[in-house]
């Protein structure tokens, strides 16, 4: 498995949730601007999606499928984005975020105003508190699904 020292996901600098032998999933790093957003990440160090191998190409979708069913239960939003960058860290991670329908703030890119208004301390972040609940709700809601692929409660 490759690593990147100075990684916040090769370094584990951030509580994972579920983990298996290729996969982490985490919630956003405070301040996170809306309870239940997760992110899946590689735990070999990889730029993008056309870098991952092929098992992680097969199990990407399924836990991407699951992770948004449990961030929907959970948070009660009426869908979820699926979004990856990786600019800011180049260490593959795709954002689950809800999407709730009365919240303007959370449409389309209004979503990214939002994100960096929160970044900037502009707009209140989501109580971190209640983004920890959510997030190991969100985890429990998963697990069952995910253990064929080697998910395990860390």
């Amino acid at each position: 498995m490759s690593v990147e020292t100075g990684c916040p996901f090769c370094d584990a600098k951030q509580t994972v949730y579920l983990e298996s032998e290729r996969w982490q999933l985490l919630r956003h790093a405070d301040p996170v601007a809306l309870s239940g957003w997760m992110m899946l990440a590689t735990r070999a160090h990889r730029s993008g999606v056309d870098a991952m191998d092929e098992v992680e190409q097969r199990e990407v979708g399924v836990i991407l499928a699951e992770v948004a069913r449990a961030v929907r239960a959970e948070t009660g939003c009426e869908r979820t984005y699926s979004i990856t960058f990786n600019e800011a860290v180049k260490h593959l991670h795709l954002h689950v975020i809800p999407r709730h329908e009365g919240d303007v703030s959370t449409t389309s890119w209004a979503l990214a105003d939002r994100y960096r208004a929160t970044a900037r301390k502009e707009r209140e972040a989501a109580d971190p508190t209640e983004a920890e609940r959510c997030a190991k709700a969100i985890a429990v809601r998963c697990i069952d699904a995910l253990r064929p692929l080697g998910f395990r409660l860390p």
